[in-house]
């Protein structure tokens, strides 16, 4: 039997109900439920990976290594090309740089696995310009490979490369020798000295000069020496900035030049003038005067050779006299002096003396006679 009742209509299909806010609910309670043990997990787990990563020795790992000492080459080479840096290297010491070193190696490698190096070769012309540090492993696969060099460029300033030989060295005395001393010869180590340098100063130079102080003298420690720094002067006698010239002496760098000089004590003796002439003038004729050049006569020796003639009466004699017998006029002569053997020094050994002869009528009586024994 058919069921002829009508057909009801078709139910459109009901919605499914929002999800969405439950699914971040549960992604909240993920998140904020026990999270001191979520937090203790992640720490482990970074723990966990750093222990198995240190004891892989295979693993590189980057190091800075401070005070990788630089050594700076072919410094001749650069002057044979003319040029010679002038400023920049003075703080030329070290450098830092970046490493991969192996793991196995890495508390254990230092400054003195690596070398630094500034090749001067580099300079090719006049003037401000950078130069570049190498650094190198003296053992890649045990120290490691260099990664980065943190100061690599030096800024240096270079000029053109000049030398003079022969320059001549001049002592020059200053102050004044000690009262009662005599300064006898002086030498120094070398008559010359040879200069390399910047061009523009070398070329100026003219005189390598000493300055030797003569109120330090002393006879006490005759030769008196020193070891003195020495200037450059240019013609104008202007001291010229020598820091960056190379002085040298027989191919041997020197900064100091040895003088010595001797010192002796020294005596001003008067020349006795009781018996310089003999003899009598001729007949109407009378000595008007004696005159005897020089007065004095200076020695200079030791101690024991000078302490006679310091001495209020000491004095020197000569050996002979001038002869006026018969003479009518004024008659001189070169006497010479009877002066000790052992002294270093003496300013003359003989005297001329000049024995002044008139008519008696213009000789004064007191003078008459004076200088004869």
């Amino acid at each position: 039997m058919m069921n002829n009742q009508p057909a009801r209509p078709a139910q459109a299909p009901q919605a499914a109900p929002d999800q969405r806010p439950g699914f971040w609910r549960r992604v909240k309670n993920v998140l904020t439920r026990q999270w001191g043990w979520k937090l203790g997990s992640l720490v482990l787990a970074i723990c966990l990976w750093g222990v198995l990563i240190s004891q892989d020795s295979a693993l590189p790992r980057d190091k800075v290594i401070d005070g990788v000492r630089v050594t700076v080459t072919n410094a001749a080479s650069m002057r044979s090309n003319g040029y010679i840096i002038t400023s920049g290297l003075e703080n030329v010491d070290t450098v830092s740089v970046r490493v991969r070193v192996p793991q196995k190696n890495y508390a254990s490698v230092n400054a003195s696995n690596f070398t630094a190096r500034l090749d001067l070769n580099q300079v090719q012309k006049v003037g401000e310009q950078t130069l570049k540090v190498t650094v190198t492993s003296l053992n890649t696969s045990q120290y490691g490979t260099v990664q980065d060099v943190l100061t690599p460029d030096i800024r240096v300033v270079a000029e053109e490369y000049g030398a003079q030989s022969r320059v001549p060295v001049e002592v020059r005395r200053t102050g004044e020798v000690p009262e009662g001393c005599f300064a006898g010869a002086l030498t120094r180590d070398t008559e010359y000295v040879d200069l390399a340098g910047p061009k523009s100063i070398v070329e100026k130079a003219v005189r390598c000069v000493v300055n030797w102080d003569q109120s330090a003298l002393s006879p006490e420690r005759t030769p008196n020496t020193a070891s003195l720094a020495f200037i450059l002067e240019d013609a104008q006698g202007e001291v010229l900035d020598a820091g960056n010239v190379t002085v040298t002496y027989k191919n041997q760098t020197i900064s100091r030049i040895g003088v010595s000089q001797e010192v002796y004590y020294k005596a001003r003796v008067p020349v006795d003038k009781s018996s310089l002439y003999s003899g009598t003038p001729a007949e109407g004729y009378a000595v008007s005067g004696v005159r005897i050049s020089p007065e004095y006569v200076t020695i200079a020796g030791s101690k024991d050779v000078i302490a006679p003639y310091l001495e209020e009466n000491s004095a020197f004699y000569t050996y002979e006299q001038v002869n006026i017998d018969g003479q009518s006029r004024t008659t001189n002569g070169f006497l010479t002096l009877r002066s000790p053997q052992s002294v270093e020094y003496i300013s003359t050994s003989s005297v001329n003396v000049v024995v002044t002869i008139l008519p008696e009528a213009f000789v004064n009586p007191d003078e008459s006679g004076a200088g004869n024994p």
